[in-house]
């Protein structure tokens, strides 16, 4: 299967210092250059006290590729939350504008 078939497909983010239990989201988009997944949460996810709708996943180790997640079916990374007013629809994968919060360390299950 190519990396990019996993567009449109759910997945199930775990990241325990971000959310209680298991997150579904979609894949909405990759990007091999940067080696990111583009995540839609199903229902928008709570952090504290804000809402998140959208996330960047990234593998946590460089040296890993986004091919694990179709080998293994879980891919450990870096996952960062998107609050609706900080997406861009022409750049939904550029987190310049992230400065803390709603970040965290965890897995996405395919």
């Amino acid at each position: 299967m190519d990396i990019n078939q996993l567009i449109g497909r759910q997945v199930h983010v775990r990241a325990t210092d971000l959310f209680d239990a298991p997150v579904a989201a979609l894949i909405r988009a990759i990007d091999l250059d940067s080696k990111s997944l583009f995540l839609e949460f199903v229902a928008p996810a709570q952090v504290g006290a804000r809402t998140y709708p959208f996330a960047v996943a990234r593998p946590r180790l460089q040296r890993d590729r986004l091919s694990v997640l179709l080998s293994s079916g879980t891919l450990g990374c870096a996952v960062t939350c998107i609050p609706r007013d900080r997406y861009d629809a022409a750049k939904p994968f550029d987190l310049s504008w992230w400065r803390g919060g709603g970040a965290g360390i965890g897995d996405v299950i395919l």
